[in-house]
């Protein structure tokens, strides 16, 4: 088999769970008030994370399975998102933020055949999927809590302009919405110290590597998202201010995993994990 034809083979590839993610996203939100799609709506969601899945272990072999470029780690945030997605999707008061997931899954999944040859700045071992994993599994939770801040500064402009009667009556409350963020960022603030913390002991040399300002912008998330919650915790914070506080927190976090790695790959021409 040719490259480009396995190259080919990738993109439809990858266009596959595009359509299913935004096939189940669409049906799993029907099932609020229709029980009756409930099969359909999971088999779609199923199907869409197996295909996603397909798609990555080819491209993983195509290019190596060290090769985690920038596209190739956007799909597998997408994929670690979409499980995220299903887990969420169980609880019907949920399904409304399940289905955001599952169609921001299919964008990334979209990306997933989209290969980048580089040549490897470290050795691959587990200590580098340990720390790749972890990354992902934070970056995952913190997606869904900025997600889930979206929705409440949406809701929150519907009551405060009065418009309660074009209130979507599947969205949870307002409470629910804000205890489920917190419980999020509660989580990924866990695996992004743990991700942090493998770094640190992993990671031989910041400097020649090109990761110092990867370093520096996780740990100004880390310290972001770690002042929220003590505000929480101690001074009840919460609504517009825990709002703000998430999102800036999410947005530095996204310029340390890809926009230091889009830095790295691109401008300067390196890959590390």
């Amino acid at each position: 088999m040719t490259p480009a034809f396995t190259y080919l083979h990738l993109v439809i590839s990858a266009g596959i769970p595009l359509l299913l993610y935004s096939a189940s996203a669409w049906v799993m939100l029907r099932t609020i008030r229709n029980r009756r799609l409930e099969p359909f709506a999971w088999g779609l969601s199923i199907a869409a994370l197996f295909a996603h899945s397909g798609a990555l272990v080819g491209v993983m072999r195509f290019m190596g399975s060290s090769s985690f470029g920038l596209t190739t780690s956007i799909s597998l945030l997408a994929w670690t998102i979409a499980v995220l997605a299903l887990c969420f999707a169980i609880e019907r008061q949920n399904r409304v933020l399940g289905a955001i997931l599952l169609a921001c899954a299919g964008v990334g999944a979209a990306l997933t055949g989209s290969p980048q040859e580089f040549a490897e700045s470290t050795a691959p071992g587990w200590e580098l999927t340990a720390h790749i994993m972890l990354s992902m599994g934070a970056a995952a939770l913190l997606f869904a809590a900025a997600a889930t801040a979206l929705l409440l500064v949406f809701l929150d402009r519907r009551l405060r302009t009065r418009r309660i009667a074009d209130l979507p009556s599947v969205l949870p409350p307002l409470d629910t919405l804000e205890k489920i963020m917190f419980r999020l960022i509660a989580t990924g603030f866990v695996l992004l110290t743990l991700a942090l913390f493998t770094g640190f002991v992993f990671i031989t040399n910041l400097f020649a590597q090109h990761l110092e300002h990867k370093t520096i912008l996780s740990l100004i998330a880390w310290i972001i998202f770690g002042v929220l919650l003590i505000g929480r915790t101690r001074y009840g914070w919460r609504g517009r201010a825990a709002v703000r506080w998430t999102l800036s927190g999410f947005g530095v976090l996204v310029l340390a995993y890809f926009g230091s790695k889009y830095v790295l790959e691109n401008i300067l021409g390196r890959h590390w994990g």
